[in-house]
């Protein structure tokens, strides 16, 4: 999937595709590890890269090849197993390996893998950085894989794993503990099947879990993050449990609250960014969003005397903006949260104990918390389409969007934009009115289907 800017592989996040296809190829990907370790061998030309993946089953002989263009360039790596990619940061950043590459498709099914680089800061990799090691890429004369077959693995390493638990424990203090707390985890047969239980365990909660139970091939596979429909009925059942989901590399949290309803993105932020911000604890009195998040977040956080800052979609973005201005909270609708203060990288378990911990010191049910903030009606449709011209030069398409915005004012808006990583056109629509926002939406969506949809 092409990118931005000068960038022909990486998309918003990493490199993806479909396994057995290039870019998702052995060949291409051990290519892709010689071109990144020349890049970082530039500035640390004894280094080590950690390695770390999911559990698809194709991470294993996608690893084989990337380690294998790495050596080649004449660095080290290292792999450390199945192991969240947020927790795969912070253990470079602990072992001082000048990068990090993580072998996932996030949100995407087992038939998709990707590769995304995290910096020696733990960091993910600007676009300058992405746009250097695509033009070191050979693919020509990619480096020989000589393993094409690999047993299943899903274990993480033990030193990893030990190094990533006392960071997160580290953060709260020795007297933290979520004893009381009854939680109910969906790992999404991914990343965080053993790691997420095995630390709320460790910090006193009572825990059951689902979606733990990886093959390599239900990996998202109707739970997760991206289905939390199973979790929200299971929670509903109980009495006073609180259920979190991870995507396949559990960078992304969903919550859900004691009554069984999902708790977004931006309800996450906003309770993580006015607990920092009432403690004097949020820098600069600030928060970092994208376009997407809704406009009930900016409503309640000035409010209180805060400040929102918004950024194009895409963590990396978020996370230039809070380093840039020196903030510690930001993150993105999806429930990619990043505290840089305390982590390098988004993790979803860190960003779930960020909440754990307010209910446990608030003594307050989630379902009262998120309360707090007022949600403006909003709605997301994704639309497939057959190419990607720029929608402003499209008059029909354009004409469309300015008279919604004319229409909505001050009190809402419209968000158009193409998917980074796949085939798709996003309309967001967010207004004060529900009826406000279904006018909009009647109008916009047959234009976008006669202009840029699929035939």
């Amino acid at each position: 999937m092409a990118g931005k800017g000068g960038r022909r592989w990486f998309g918003t996040d990493g490199i993806r595709g479909r396994v057995g296809k290039e870019p998702m190829t052995p060949e291409f990907v051990a290519a892709l590890g010689e071109a990144a370790g020349r890049f970082f061998s530039k500035k640390h030309p004894r280094g080590k890269i950690l390695i770390a993946r999911d559990t698809r089953e194709s991470g294993r002989i996608l690893e084989v090849a990337l380690i294998s263009g790495i050596r080649s360039a004449g660095l080290e790596a290292e792999s450390i197993g199945v192991i969240p990619s947020g927790a795969a940061a912070i253990v470079g950043l602990q072992k001082g390996a000048c990068g990090v590459a993580v072998l996932s498709a996030s949100h995407n099914p087992a038939t998709d893998n990707g590769v995304k680089f995290f910096g020696a800061d733990g960091g993910k990799l600007g676009d300058s950085e992405e746009e250097a090691i695509e033009g070191l890429l050979k693919l020509e004369h990619p480096p020989v894989v000589k393993e094409k077959e690999v047993a299943k693995d899903f274990s993480c390493k033990a030193e990893a794993f030990d190094l990533y638990r006392k960071r997160l424990l580290g953060i709260f203090g020795k007297n933290f503990s979520l004893k009381r707390l009854k939680i109910l985890v969906d790992a999404a047969n991914g990343a965080a099947w053993f790691t997420a239980p095995e630390i709320l365990r460790g910090l006193g909660a009572e825990v059951e879990v689902m979606g733990a139970e990886p093959n390599g091939a239900n990996i998202n596979e109707g739970c997760g993050s991206e289905h939390p429909e199973k979790l929200m009925e299971a929670v509903g059942k109980r009495s006073g449990w609180i259920g979190l989901a991870h995507d396949g590399d559990a960078d992304r949290l969903v919550f859900v609250d004691e009554d069984g309803k999902k708790v977004d993105g931006d309800e996450v932020i906003a309770m993580a960014a006015m607990d920092a911000l009432e403690r004097g604890k949020l820098s600069g009195k600030t928060v970092v969003v994208t376009v997407m998040s809704n406009l009930g977040l900016d409503e309640m956080i000035t409010a209180r005397g805060g400040k929102v800052v918004r950024t194009p979609v895409g963590d990396r973005y978020v996370a230039e903006a809070m380093r840039k201005g020196g903030f510690g909270v930001g993150g993105e609708q999806s429930g990619h949260l990043l505290f840089l203060e305390d982590s390098p990288a988004g993790d979803g378990l860190l960003s779930a104990l960020k909440i754990l911990d307010l209910v446990a010191r608030e003594k307050k049910r989630l379902a009262e918390l998120r309360k707090e903030m007022r949600k403006y009606p909003q709605q997301l449709t994704n639309l497939k389409v057959r190419h990607k011209p720029a929608w402003e030069t499209v008059e029909p398409v354009a004409r469309g969007v300015r008279e919604a915005e004319a229409f909505l004012g001050k009190k809402g808006r419209v968000l158009l934009r193409y998917s980074g990583t796949e085939n798709l056109v996003r309309l967001l629509v967010e207004a004060d009115e529900i009826d406000k926002l279904q006018k909009v939406q009647e109008k916009l969506v047959p234009i976008l289907k006669e202009h840029l949809g699929e035939k």
